[in-house]
């Protein structure tokens, strides 16, 4: 994650800060193209094809299968939650 960082490029957590020693250097990692969604083998780019999420926000993007949500579409969940409040 040397791209991205460990905080969750969706809603900006970062286990450290919220769990100290225990949290450190902690992150899932999600891939912006799901696997199921390959026909064949691929190479993966770090770059471009993983991103970091919180485990919340993972399960949120993968929440339906047959509707999984990009960064972009749960960010705008959030925002329109948050604005909602």
């Amino acid at each position: 994650m040397k791209k991205f960082g460990l905080n969750c490029c969706v809603c900006d957590f970062n286990f450290e800060e919220m769990y100290g020693e225990r949290g450190k250097d902690f992150i899932e990692v999600h891939h912006v193209k799901p696997l199921s969604a390959l026909k064949e083998a691929a190479e993966i780019n770090p770059d471009t094809d993983l991103v970091p999420l919180c485990a919340n926000c993972h399960r949120m993007v993968h929440r339906r299968k047959d509707d999984v949500l990009g960064i972009d579409e749960l960010k705008g969940l959030i925002n329109n939650v948050s604005v909602k409040k």
